[in-house]
């Protein structure tokens, strides 16, 4: 991942990640929706019960926005982003082992092209990436704690008002809805703690470099890395943000060129 500020940065998948980032969009959208009815349903029905219609209409309204966005959840997290992910991974190949499995290069994200290919270097990018997305998930901890507890706590509030009003579909759907929301927490959560292990075993890995325990061209090591990184990514269930990315983007580029003079990482 680079981030010199002078340099353009260029991405085989760019347009792959734009289209992630459309239906995400559009989730975000239904998401709100179906919360303000969530909330307006239960109040409109127990205030103004003359107005049976517009109660239906609301409910109905509900209804599909909730079945709406789990199926633009399920586009986006079982089709799309695994996608993207793939490119990605290929992209992180090509990159440090010299292969053109791509068909194209991306340009100035990894900061490490003067290393030669091979196991090393794909620590190193590997090294990269880990640092980046573990300091973005943990700068990201109060805002998803904040949102799937607030958004959790109104769906199983709207639920638990339907149920009192006899009403059975609706509120099933905001309880699986609400749980939705406290597995993202939860799988958020286990994903940073997971990276920060990640990350200790990457130091203890160009310790044992410097120190001439291990080889250049060892191969295990890099690899297992790599798999390790990649699984606890394909756990992770909430999308890393672009709005902390580029507010720690400056200091964690700082924070990662000091790591490299620090494990005397190969320039």
């Amino acid at each position: 991942m680079n981030k010199n500020k002078t340099k353009s940065r260029f991405l085989p998948y760019e347009a792959d990640y734009d289209l992630l980032d459309k239906w995400r969009l559009v989730g975000i959208i239904l998401l709100y929706i179906v919360t303000i009815l969530s909330i307006l349903n239960p109040i409109i029905s127990s205030t103004y019960k003359s107005y049976s219609l517009l109660c239906n209409i609301l409910g109905f309204t509900s209804y599909i926005s909730i079945i709406s966005y789990y199926i633009v959840n399920i586009v986006t997290e079982i089709f799309l982003y695994p996608a993207t992910a793939r490119l990605r991974r290929i992209d992180l190949i090509d990159n440090s082992l010299g292969s053109k499995f791509l068909g194209k290069k991306s340009e100035n994200y990894f900061t490490n092209d003067s290393i030669r290919p091979g196991a090393y270097k794909m620590a190193v990018n590997c090294f990269e990436n880990c640092y980046f997305t573990y300091n973005i998930g943990r700068g990201m901890n109060k805002t998803i704690i904040l949102k799937n507890v607030i958004f959790s706590s109104v769906f199983l509030f709207a639920a638990y008002m339907g149920l009192k009003e006899n009403l059975i579909a609706l509120p099933i759907l905001q309880i699986l809805l609400s749980s939705l929301f406290m597995n993202e927490l939860i799988h958020h959560l286990n994903f940073v703690a997971k990276l920060n292990i990640l990350l200790e075993k990457f130091r203890w890995f160009f310790m044992e470099i410097m120190n001439n325990k291990l080889n250049l061209d060892d191969l295990q090591h890099p690899t297992l890395l790599l798999l390790e990184y990649e699984t606890t990514l394909a756990y992770n269930k909430s999308p890393l943000s672009n709005k902390v990315y580029k507010k720690l983007k400056e200091k964690l580029g700082t924070e990662w060129e000091e790591l490299k003079r620090y494990y005397e990482i190969i320039k």
